[in-house]
């Protein structure tokens, strides 16, 4: 098995002891070259070492385990999150597929994220210029914290970058979800409809129904029933479940 050479990165000592010791006593073929306790020790770091492998803690003091990454160019290295927060950040890291471990982790969940990693590294000298989970992510995190919300769908041509106001609804189709925009087009794209509602949830969009992801937004009004229709801007009359009714009553009693 090749080396993989790791940094840590973790502004609590204990937490890097604790994983390092993990790594070289159950995880064969990975080097701990370094560690660093603050997003600028571990810019220098990963700039003086060349990592293939970095373990990012999310919430760190000042600046968070995202900034680091948007000081880089061209992220050449693999990612793997680590986390004690079930927030936002880490719906976007689900989002894309990213590597994460939640703590406190197991050996176990810590081997399968690694045997993911290298996995990943491989699939990715396979598929050359092709945009990477990684690239989409942090477009995905930078846009969506910004008053302009953009959303980067990954499509088999590429990246589509689309603002979030402009989406009316999102559809599912099986492991795909198709999204429907106020210039009536539409787009197909390769993720199934919860993590849309995951990625979205925070920003005015809501589940009324198993098959469909709505904007808040972009509703005109409600028409009574069972479970009742909500009338979007695009002229689709979309079905409210009758157990989701009350939830998504409160909720549009909000706009």
């Amino acid at each position: 098995m090749s080396e993989i050479k790791a940094i840590i990165v973790d502004d609590e000592q204990h937490c890097i002891d604790a994983l390092q010791t993990m790594l070289q006593k159950k995880c064969p073929g990975v080097e701990v070259i370094g560690s660093a306790k603050s997003v600028k020790e571990a810019k220098e770091l990963i700039d003086e070492r060349a990592p293939d492998l970095v373990f990012l803690d999310v919430e760190m003091p000042y600046q968070n385990g995202f900034e680091l990454l948007k000081q880089f160019e061209k992220v050449n290295f693999e990612v793997i999150f680590t986390t004690a927060y079930e927030q936002y950040a880490l719906k976007a890291i689900k989002f894309n597929a990213l590597d994460y471990l939640l703590k406190p982790f197991s050996i176990k969940e810590l081997q399968d994220a690694l045997d993911k990693s290298r996995d990943k590294k491989s699939n990715k000298v396979k598929e050359g210029g092709q945009q990477s989970p990684m690239d989409v992510f942090l477009q995905n995190m930078k846009t969506l914290q910004q008053s302009h919300k953009k959303i980067a769908l990954p499509t088999i041509n590429g990246l589509v970058f689309m603002p979030v106001q402009n989406i009316v609804r999102c559809e599912s189709t099986g492991n795909y979800t198709r999204i429907f925009f106020t210039d009536k087009k539409n787009l197909m794209v390769s993720r199934p409809l919860k993590e849309f509602e995951e990625l979205l949830s925070d920003v005015d969009f809501f589940r009324v129904h198993n098959s469909h992801l709505i904007n808040m937004q972009q509703m005109q009004s409600y028409i009574q029933g069972e479970g009742g229709f909500a009338l979007m801007s695009d002229g689709t009359q979309v079905e409210v479940s009758r157990r989701r009714k009350a939830e998504f009553l409160k909720k549009a009693m909000q706009f």
